[in-house]
């Protein structure tokens, strides 16, 4: 990839992620190039790219499309992340955490106690804690030294509110916020742990779990409509839609009361 092609390519998921479009409707080329200042041959390459990527999605004859995405599609794709960084966790078990690696992780414990003490109930406590749950999982992937699982999970990082840092936190029930954060920073302290002893499978285990717990608790708190307004100023924020749910099935004519 050329560097003009890589440069315009990041500007444009960028410009998707920020609501530049309106997710389900077309993305025309000839835009994306106006806007980037680039040739139609490069936004075309760049669009094709950010198709790749799950951003777009292209239908024969018909161009393509800014894509939305449910807040299931999220949760799936959060735990697929999860399943990566735990493969990571098992890998550095089993070849040894560098001590540069181990210094990274208890530095992000540390803040976090911190951050615990100190209560993370307003901005700029809120974004040192994202900061802080961001470095912990890139030390994550970057300890295991495995160039695979890190391709693969930069991939996973372009979809929104997938990336560890992308967090909805529930300022309207702080206590259940407070509990969720502790729990989280509990998970972080055994991982490091089962990770030092050597214990690989544990450690995948714990982080699969961590993850899972992760995604569950971001579906939760996207139900709280407030949550969700906070959410959609987070980058990709604004492709998220609710997930939809069945129409209630109709009454049998014969059955059903008289008005």
């Amino acid at each position: 990839m050329s560097v003009q092609l890589e440069e315009a390519t990041e500007r444009l998921r960028e410009m998707l992620l920020d609501g530049a479009f309106s997710p389900g409707k077309k993305v025309r080329e000839n835009k994306v190039a106006e806007r980037l200042g680039v040739s139609r041959t490069i936004a075309r390459l760049a669009m094709s790219a950010l198709e790749h990527e799950g951003l777009l999605t292209r239908e024969q004859n018909r161009g393509s499309t800014l894509r939305a995405f449910t807040v299931s599609e999220i949760v799936d794709a959060i735990e697929v992340r999860g399943e990566l960084e735990a493969m990571a966790a098992r890998v550095t078990a089993e070849r040894g955490l560098k001590e540069e690696a181990l210094q990274s992780f208890q530095d992000a414990i540390a803040r976090a106690e911190n951050l615990l003490i100190t209560g993370v109930d307003d901005e700029e406590h809120r974004r040192q804690w994202a900061k802080m749950n961001r470095e912990f999982h890139e030390t994550l992937i970057l300890a295991s030294g495995n160039l695979a699982i890190a391709v693969a999970v930069r991939q996973m990082m372009t979809l929104p509110l997938v990336p560890p840092e992308a967090m909805i936190f529930d300022v309207s029930h702080p206590d259940l916020n407070h509990t969720q954060l502790e729990r989280s920073h509990v998970d972080h302290i055994r991982i490091v742990e089962a990770i030092r002893a050597g214990h690989g499978h544990r450690a995948e285990s714990l982080v699969r779990e961590h993850t899972f717990r992760g995604a569950q608790n971001k579906r939760l708190n996207l139900t709280d409509p407030m949550a969700l307004e906070r959410a959609r100023k987070l980058p990709g924020g604004i492709l998220i839609v609710p997930d939809q749910t069945r129409p209630a099935r109709k009454r049998n004519r014969r059955s059903s009361p008289k008005s």
